[in-house]
């Protein structure tokens, strides 16, 4: 490994984990230089939220981290109150040069590793976006999110050679859906090659209608997918009914899909453009579908069509709205089916007790229903039709889960990885106290009993379980700090904890967490009142891997986060490290 050069040791370090990878760093002076260099460009996103401060901007700057992904959420980036617009219709932009010239700053010092950039609900001034996403040469993920453009119209194109993803997601505000159109215009012209392109539309009703203001929109659109369509493997797109934009996807035979997301589909009884998509699409593997059939259309139809068809699928979302139980068996067709989801839209028919009963998937190994209506009878057949699953969810499935149905999963699956019964109220503590405990998932990793009332002290005294790693255990408001104890001793390899919400978590229950479980990564403590500056400072100081602690409407924190993070936490993992090299040398 010493041999190694110093490129190949950053490409290896990339696929660590960022505990491990401070574990590595103390090896040798080489390994840490690397660490030091490297560390932060594919483990860390630099999120600025709401108020993003001149101070900010200058600490990062300061600092000389290296980030790969930047994310922008709610930032006016011009003063919206000073700005104007004139009579001529021409925005009067009032910009603040400081603030400019330090985001300008950060993004010079960023350009070499900066691979995603994200723009969510932000004010952005049209010639200024383009100024800053023209600063990334290595960019290869844009996202635009609900953002409002103003400022006047340019035509100036975006040369983002090494661009792949393209996401974006119009404003619900009418007008500025169409002012924020010219992007699509804008990125039409770039010469690089997508392969992912996601996007929300509002064209439902415009039904080919060229004198429409969202037709320059959908044009662009258009023309996005031709002049990609050798490339492009996922395409997403919401409400995607405009006659002329779905033709030009679903007749193109060289467009060759592996991933397909379709929101607020409208087919009606025989839709053949639709029949002739799943012809010549066969190469998907992963579908997401929510189709809104008329009232005298029944998607047992298009279910059996993607079964028969699709025979590749892996991953399959279906929104089972106007379903039968017939529909279900065709599942059974798709031999390569790993992971399944299925959900409703308020127009679904009643799904009966015998709705798995004809269905066999041994190869299964991901189910989630969400169903709340879903028979007692239908839930105890799952371990029957799906027997070697590792991630199941059940969330929301009030009716069929019960304390009976669980042990049950816990006697008949064990193979479990990843289980979420959360807002499921039937279950009581007698569900975990039965006569098969839950350390009967020896290979359980991740478990969500988010507002699960039937979670108590008592309950925990069963979580015998050393392999789980992350658990939710949100507006659970029956734990108290015998709880957290149990909790952590039955538990203590757990990494990721969620107890946000929760009653009875305060600087108590803090001190517990942060001294038992040491090797704790991600905390979520979001709307905790009774916590308070102490508690951070217990998590500061015991958990030495701590990568995100949220301390959200957590009214008894008044620490600021500058304070804490930069500070406070850097400096007691720089003293972690140091002893860590004396014990090793």
């Amino acid at each position: 490994m010493e041999s190694l050069p110093v490129e190949i040791l950053e490409k290896i370090f990339k696929n660590l984990r960022y505990s491990d990878l401070k574990q590595a760093s103390v090896v040798c002076r080489l390994w840490y230089h690397v660490y030091q260099r490297s560390a932060f460009m594919s483990k860390m996103v630099l999120h600025f939220k709401k108020e993003l401060s001149y101070k900010t901007m200058q600490l990062f700057i300061n600092s000389q981290c290296i980030y790969q992904n930047l994310r922008f959420t709610s930032i006016p980036f011009y003063d919206v109150a000073k700005s104007k617009r004139s009579l001529c219709r021409k925005d009067i932009i009032h910009e603040d040069e400081r603030f400019i010239n330090l985001l300008r700053r950060l993004l010079v010092m960023l350009r070499g590793s900066i691979q995603m950039i994200s723009f969510c609900k932000c004010q952005l001034e049209r010639r200024r976006f383009f100024e800053f996403v023209q600063m990334l040469p290595d960019l290869r993920l844009l996202e635009v999110e609900e953002c409002t453009f103003a400022g006047e119209d340019t035509d100036f194109m975006l040369q983002l050679p090494k661009l792949k993803q393209f996401n974006f997601k119009y404003p619900e505000d009418e007008i500025q859906r169409f002012e924020s159109g010219n992007i699509y215009s804008s990125l039409s012209n770039n010469k690089c090659c997508l392969g992912k392109l996601k996007i929300q539309l509002f064209v439902n009703e415009m039904y080919g209608d060229t004198d429409s203001d969202l037709w320059d929109q959908v044009s662009a659109v258009a023309k996005l997918v031709q002049q990609h369509k050798k490339t492009m493997k996922s395409f997403k797109v919401d409400s995607f009914n405009d006659p002329t934009l779905k033709k030009l996807v679903f007749d193109d035979n060289e467009l060759q899909l592996e991933k397909v997301v379709i929101g607020e589909l409208k087919l009606h009884k025989n839709d053949q453009v639709f029949y002739d998509f799943l012809a010549q699409q066969t190469k998907i593997k992963k579908l997401e579908i929510a189709i809104e059939a008329s009232l005298e259309a029944n998607n047992d139809q298009y279910l059996k069509i993607i079964c028969e068809k699709l025979q590749l699928l892996e991953q399959f979302y279906y929104d089972m709205s106007r379903n039968s139980d017939s529909g279900l068996e065709h599942l059974q067709k798709l031999g390569k089916l790993k992971n399944l989801v299925l959900t409703k839209n308020r127009n679904t028919m009643g799904l009966t007790q015998h709705c798995f009963n004809h269905i066999y998937i041994p190869n299964l190994k991901s189910l989630g229903i969400y169903y709340k209506e879903l028979p007692l009878a239908a839930v105890q057949q799952i371990p029957v039709s799906f027997p070697n699953l590792m991630a199941l969810n059940l969330s929301e499935c009030e009716r069929g889960v019960t304390d009976a149905t669980v042990q049950l999963i816990f006697l008949s699956l064990p193979a479990l990885e990843s289980l979420d019964l959360s807002k499921c109220k039937q279950v009581t503590e007698r569900a975990f106290l039965g006569t098969t405990h839950i350390s009967n998932l020896k290979k359980l990793k991740d478990l969500v009993l988010e507002k699960c009332d039937g979670l108590t002290d008592l309950a925990l005294t069963s979580f015998d379980n050393p392999a789980l790693k992350s658990i939710s255990v949100s507006m659970c408001n029956k734990i108290t700090n015998v709880g957290w104890e149990l909790l952590c001793s039955k538990c203590p390899n757990l990494t990721w904890l969620n107890a946000s919400q929760c009653r009875h978590f305060d600087d108590e229950s803090a001190r517990i967490v942060a001294t038992m479980l040491k090797e704790m990564e991600i905390l979520n403590l979001f709307k905790n009142g009774a916590l308070t500056d102490r508690a951070v400072y217990c998590f500061v100081e015991n958990c030495r891997y701590l990568e995100d602690l949220c301390l959200s409407k957590c009214r008894g924190v008044k620490m600021k986060k500058p304070e804490y993070f930069d500070d406070k936490m850097n400096r007691i993992n720089r003293e972690c490290l140091k002893k860590r090299k004396k014990t090793l040398s």
